[in-house]
């Protein structure tokens, strides 16, 4: 699990890394339209088990992409203490922007990187960070 030391140094027990944060931003489409950027400061390394999360709680609403991002923020702000490391933002990107990998590794902060979400079936790849390996596959339930 992660921690939060007093002075704000991350400490990832399961990737072993000291830094000044877990970075990873989460990015949500479907065939046509693209969901606002959500931003994690402290949890990139749990995106994977948080879409696990969304996944579960979306059964039956496959497909809906501004309910799926709304919801994956409701369950980020329930794992989140206070009021920073989670954030939500407008950005310019079309569906076709998010399928090209160089774009999106450019605009990763590093970290967890960048991660794409198919709203369709929850199908997930991530760029620019270390979840960019365990990238492709479907959330299991």
């Amino acid at each position: 699990m992660v921690r939060k030391e007093a002075n704000h140094t991350f400490i990832n027990q399961q990737h072993g890394v000291t830094n000044m944060g877990d970075r990873a931003l989460i990015i949500f489409h479907d065939d046509e339209k693209v969901s606002p950027t959500v931003y994690l400061h402290w949890s990139g390394s749990h995106v994977p088990e948080l879409l696990g999360e969304l996944k579960d709680r979306m059964k039956g609403r496959e497909g809906d992409l501004a309910y799926a991002a709304a919801r994956f923020v409701g369950i980020c702000h329930e794992h989140i203490d206070g009021n920073l490391s989670l954030g939500v933002s407008s950005n310019k990107f079309g569906v076709n922007d998010l399928l090209d990998r160089e774009l999106m590794k450019a605009t990763s902060h590093g970290d967890a990187g960048v991660v794409i979400v198919n709203v369709e079936d929850f199908t997930w790849k991530a760029h620019g960070g270390y979840l960019a390996s365990h990238s492709g596959g479907t959330i299991a339930a």
